[in-house]
């Protein structure tokens, strides 16, 4: 038999599933952060606008694509 894939957030890995392995470590606990600020951010796809492409936003309302933010246990 073969071995359960380690998912990408445990790996560090950000390939082309990265926005969804993000937002299964943030389902799991843990808190996505900016690589720059490591300031914390959520959510917030809408799929039209800005919010397509960088779907991660601050409190002050500052975008992130998803490969400028990692989870922090």
């Amino acid at each position: 038999m073969s071995q359960c894939k380690i998912p990408d957030y445990r790996t560090g890995h950000r390939g082309r599933h990265w926005t969804h392995a993000l937002r299964s470590a943030q389902r799991a606990g843990a808190v996505i952060v900016t690589d720059d600020t490591r300031e914390p951010v959520t959510y917030a796809h809408d799929g039209t606008g800005p919010g397509r492409f960088r779907p991660w936003i601050t409190v002050a309302g500052d975008r992130y694509d998803s490969h400028d933010v990692h989870p922090e246990w």
